[in-house]
């Protein structure tokens, strides 16, 4: 989850030393092994109530059995500590800006970046937020992983980076959390991409260049309106906002996606409800979830956890299972603030000025100076602008985790309780609490209802719809509050049988709210529709298909526009000729092992930049469609609307400004042919999907020179794309470059039939490259296999590799 390009550097520290110190490879892999936790082991730990056992099976899976809550969740951060430390102390140091301590100058972006932004107010509030049963929890989860630091090797990283971890505390679990918010919350880079494009091409133009939905679109609560309100808003938004003046705003890039669903007892072979769910993120290694079995003190419950956080975010318990994926809220507000031209430190409000607060942070830099910074913040929030490179307006910007304490909202106690859920009424009067970026959250129970809600804080605005930062000089554009709970979109047991998400628009204008204007198109959703509705007794196999489906239908659309304009082109060479035979005996599958695959996003890619610029001019395309410096989880790149607006402007929708786009097509088919040539060489047979598109899977500390490569960096094909159920996205490159989404983990659950669930990781249980649990899980996440997820005791006694137990220290 961290910055993919700023921090690519960020481990080329003064580590020759401890190198040195360590010895030659071998020493180094002692070091490795000792690190790595022994399968089998006892502790007599300070704060334990009773005995604990870690009972660890095949596949790496800890199941946890404990006598009372608070020993439970001790000995999840006891475990989670086990096998993934470093991973959660690198991002409990992002999430507060204090990387450069650790790794040197290298990190000051992502920490100034941090700081600017105020993460680290952000993970506090979210510890004020923090009800005492909840705050319990912490507590105990913080004591496991503190004994871990305390009585066990630390692992390599550590000792090659000369650091040893501080202990672990609520402010570390809040700061983690406000990693992974900042990446499901996208509103402020489209505005600040929204804003580029009204300075540049002013209001009419920068609408036609921000496509809402098409008529048709599929939204995941049924509504034939659809798309209307969001352009209408859009184009009143340029408007306001050109009279204000240009932003100068710079322009991020990547995306992100989730598919999950869930079907109905009556659509099923085995008569229960089923659930499936895939989020999908940035691949990195060790992945970021971490597949955990607890038992003990009201909770019995497994699923995916995230190491550095108590409980299970997705999975199931006795009574229900449930998955979740991004919504997309407008949960931002990015604001035009008017300092005085005096006084930096007032702003001026409704006709007054106001000082605003202002905050000397000092980050320190290992084998540096100390970096002081003045962080300054307004009403509104933070003014990040100051974090921005090039000229532009002073920016703030409203986010709707600095209001979790002053609502009494509180992400973890949301989570505990839908831990202990009994039905749907209790599952979703816990979602209540859930103060993270709203999260598309699915339920199938025991008691036969399948259920769909949007929970979260969404914003209610006095005026505006948060699309295009606003004047922040009048609080004619603040927030009244939040759209009330009882209001959010829901759905239950719906006619068809099934109820399924995939980052598309829930609510049409039917629904008395706009959302959010950020949704994805619906091509995932459509095809995922199709498939469930293809087979009337759906098993666990068919999920299993459905989840790895790599059939793309935005090369269906595309083909169905390009291939006839194309084959009627006059001086066809035999060459393009093949490649257009090849495509049109081609159903769209993004198997590893296609040829039409590769042809088809090559051209893509070429006909869209061609478009763009022919739109826009070349200069603004390469703007537009550049890779991004991808920090803090920038989401929206024009590449998502990119091809949209290519695809409409070739099948004729497109403003007349533009122009015809059809005589582009052939040179951009060409394009493709030549760079295959230059990439791979002359025989088409050799142009397969998987020799260009492929996932990189590295540790951070492969960044480091000769020693890296014992975190043994993994690359592999890939099948699908940003539009394929599988998804597997890159950017608008050809030759793609490495994948930057993944599905980061996949979850099947027969409901009640507990031992039957089924997951996948991208990775391992591990983040030790000695365990043999650190990349074991790799080849069945390629090839679309599984690992049974198992629940009961003698199912896990069944399959168990090693036992650790803990016990109270000295009689306790």
């Amino acid at each position: 989850m961290t910055s993919r390009n700023r921090s690519r550097s960020w481990l080329a520290l003064p580590v020759a030393g401890a190198a040195g110190a360590l010895g030659a490879g071998v020493a180094l892999r002692r070091v490795m092994r000792r690190a790595a936790p022994p399968l089998n082991g006892r502790l007599s730990a300070t704060g334990l109530r009773a005995p604990v056992e870690i009972i660890r099976d095949t596949w790496g899976v800890p199941h946890i059995y404990a006598e009372n809550e608070h020993d439970l969740f001790f000995t999840q951060g006891f475990a989670h500590a086990q096998d993934r430390l470093f991973q959660m102390d690198l991002y409990r140091r992002l999430g507060l800006g204090r990387l450069s301590e650790v790794t040197g100058p290298a990190s000051l972006p992502l920490d100034k970046f941090a700081r600017y932004l105020g993460w680290p107010r952000a993970a506090q509030i979210q510890v004020d937020a923090t009800d005492p049963d909840t705050a319990a929890v912490i507590t105990a989860y913080a004591a496991g992983v503190n004994a871990f630091i305390a009585t066990q090797p630390l692992p390599a990283e550590f000792k090659l980076l000369a650091y040893r971890p501080q202990p672990w505390d609520a402010l570390a679990t809040g700061a983690w959390g406000i990693v992974l918010a900042w990446g499901l919350s996208c509103n402020w880079e489209t505005e600040l991409m929204r804003a580029w494009l009204l300075d540049e091409l002013g209001p009419e133009r920068a609408a036609d260049l921000t496509p809402t939905y098409a008529a048709g679109y599929a939204t995941t609560l049924p509504d034939e309106l659809i798309g209307r309100r969001l352009a209408e808003g859009l184009l009143n938004a340029f408007h306001e906002t050109a009279v204000h003046g240009p932003v100068g705003a710079p322009v991020f890039g990547q995306g992100l996606g989730s598919n999950n669903w869930v079907v109905s007892g009556a659509r099923t072979a085995s008569g229960r409800p089923q659930l499936a769910n895939d989020p999908h993120l940035p691949p990195v290694s060790p992945t970021i979830w971490y597949a955990n079995h607890l038992s003990g003190g009201g909770y019995h419950v497994t699923g995916f956890t995230l190491p550095g956080v108590p409980g299970v975010i997705i999975g199931h318990n006795d009574h229900c299972a449930w998955g979740i994926t991004n919504a997309f809220p407008d949960a931002q507000d990015v604001y035009i603030e008017r300092f005085h031209p005096d006084d930096p430190n007032r702003y001026e409000v409704d006709g007054e000025w106001r000082a605003a607060d202002v905050a000397e942070e000092v980050i320190r830099v290992r084998g540096g100076r100390p970096v002081r910074l003045t962080v300054r913040q307004t009403h509104h929030g933070p003014v990040f602008s100051d974090a921005l490179p090039g000229s532009h307006a002073d920016l703030s910007y409203d986010w709707t985790l600095f209001h979790t304490a002053r609502h009494g909202r509180n992400h973890l106690r949301a989570v505990l309780a839908s831990n202990r859920a009994n039905d749907w009424a209790s599952f979703r009067e816990s979602l209540r609490d859930w103060s993270f970026p709203s999260q598309n959250v699915v339920y199938a129970g025991t008691d036969g209802i399948i259920a769909y809600l949007m929970p979260g804080l969404v914003p209610r605005r006095r005026k505006g719809d948060g699309l295009l930062p606003v004047p922040g000089w009048t609080d004619e554009y603040g927030w009244d509050g939040f759209i009330p709970f009882e209001e959010l979109p829901v759905y239950v047991n719906p006619p068809e049988g099934f109820i399924a998400t995939a980052n598309n628009c829930m609510a049409g204008d039917s629904y008395p709210y706009l959302l959010t204007g950020e949704w994805l198109p619906d091509y995932r959703l459509r095809r995922i529709r199709e498939l469930l509705a293809a087979r009337p007794k759906l098993t666990l196999d068919d999920q299993r298909r459905i989840q790895n489906d790599a059939v793309s239908l935005m090369a269906r659309r595309f083909l169905a526009a390009a291939l006839p304009l194309t084959v009627a082109a006059p001086h066809l060479d035999p060459a393009a000729g093949d490649a257009l035979n090849r495509l049109a005996a081609w159903d769209g599958d993004m198997a590893v092992d296609s040829v039409p695959a590769t042809l088809y996003f090559g051209w893509l890619v070429h006909f869209t930049r061609a478009a763009v610029a022919q739109a826009v001019g070349v200069a603004r395309m390469e703007t537009l469609l550049a890779k991004g410096d991808k920090v803090g989880f920038p989401f929206m790149p024009f590449y998502e609307i990119g091809y949209e607006l290519a695809l409409r402007w070739l099948e004729g929708s497109g403003p007349a400004w533009v122009g015809d786009v059809g005589p582009l097509l052939l040179p951009a088919l060409n394009q493709t042919l030549d760079a295959l040539r230059r990439a791979i060489g002359p025989d088409p047979a050799t142009w397969t999907w998987g020799r260009v598109h492929r996932v990189s899977l590295e540790h951070e500390m492969t960044r480091l020179p000769a020693l890296g490569r014992l975190w043994r960096p993994r690359s592999l094909p890939a099948a699908g794309d940003g539009y394929t159920i599988n998804q597997c996205d890159t950017t608008p490159h050809f030759p793609p470059d490495p994948a930057t989404i993944i599905a980061s983990c996949r979850l099947i659950i027969d409901v009640g039939a507990w031992d039957e669930s089924l997951a996948a990781l991208p990775g391992g249980q591990s983040g030790h490259p000695a365990s043999p649990h650190y990349h074991d899980r790799l080849p069945e996440w390629r090839d679309g296999q599984y690992f049974p997820l198992l629940f009961s005791r003698d199912k896990v006694l069944a399959v168990a590799r090693g036992t650790w137990r803990l016990e109270p220290a000295g009689g306790e």
